[in-house]
């Protein structure tokens, strides 16, 4: 793929969530949330969740932070961090929690690494106060195999097919595309994700486009409740198929900016793909907005491109 930056190589693990619909939060009949803890899986390749069993909000993030290290009894599960790795100190600010580890995260394999990391995010962005979770190394910021700083990190991070096996998580560098303020002209955005080899890259781009941009400045181009259907490429075309939601709740914006948001993101990014072909729940032969003919495949047009921006 061009333009695309491997960082971290495809991995040979199996990561099994355990309960079905692994990272949602169900509710509890008194209305509260019920929180999990994420732990290693005993052959350490994998993660599952665990009720925290905690009822009150209070305090969580102390029990969290010893639960790295601990299991729940009668289980063969794994912590996610072994006794020599320390967290030397943290932080909560703005809602980001800031996470200062001894320099024994730097002897873990990248698998282990990317599960603990897994892991951790996914636990503690559960915590009203915590949007996203920055990893330090001995007060410098963590970085990837590659050298490339991890950034700010959450739940988002981490694609995941739910309650099914996701064979290698994949960490790469993309171009999303966005528009401005005035709602007629694309903005590149870079992007470092992660996804799973469990869905396509394609489905992790059109799912980024959907859940919109990072930079301030870039707006969306489809709304946020758009749900994908499918996504699926052949002979050059990837044929994305979406729900109703992208034509009945279309963005104020030229009507031309969502299908070449979606369709530059995929090009730009899969060398393979050359078309685009939308459906709406297996529908093409329609007419989006006022004149847009979604019957037939669209190529990239980067005519209506601003300069853009890389996200933090």
């Amino acid at each position: 793929m061009r333009r695309i930056v491997i960082l971290l190589a495809c991995m040979t693990f199996v990561m099994t969530l355990a309960l079905a619909g692994c990272g949602q939060i169900r509710e509890k009949e008194s209305g509260k949330q019920t929180k999990y803890i994420w732990y290693l899986n005993e052959e350490g390749d994998g993660l599952v969740m665990s009720e925290c069993g905690e009822e009150e909000e209070t305090g969580l993030l102390d029990v969290f932070l010893e639960r790295i290290w601990t299991v729940p009894e009668k289980t063969s599960l794994r912590p996610l961090l072994d006794e020599d790795v320390k967290i030397l100190d943290h932080e909560v600010k703005d809602g980001v929690l800031t996470l200062n580890f001894s320099s024994a995260y730097r002897q873990m394999s990248s698998t282990r690494e990317v599960l603990a990391r897994a892991g951790i995010v996914r636990t503690f962005v559960q915590l009203d106060e915590i949007t996203d979770i920055r990893f330090e190394i001995e007060g410098e910021e963590a970085v990837a195999p590659s050298g490339e700083p991890l950034g700010m990190m959450n739940a988002e991070c981490f694609v995941e097919d739910a309650g099914k096996q996701i064979n290698a998580i994949k960490h790469l560098a993309i171009n999303l595309y966005y528009t401005g303020e005035s709602g007629k002209t694309l903005k590149k955005e870079a992007r470092s994700i992660y996804y799973s080899s469990s869905k396509p890259l394609e489905w992790a781009i059109v799912e980024r486009v959907i859940a919109g941009p990072k930079v301030d400045g870039n707006y969306p181009t489809v709304p946020a409740n758009t749900q994908i259907i499918s996504v699926t490429s052949a002979n050059g075309v990837c044929y994305v198929n979406l729900n109703q939601t992208f034509v009945t709740n279309a963005l104020n914006i030229d009507e031309r900016i969502p299908v070449w948001s979606i369709v530059n993101s995929l090009t730009d990014n899969c060398s393979e793909i050359t078309q685009v072909q939308f459906s709406i729940e297996g529908e093409s032969n329609l007419i989006f907005r006022q004149s847009m003919d979604l019957s037939h495949p669209f190529e990239a047009d980067y005519t209506l491109t601003e300069a853009g921006q890389a996200a933090e």
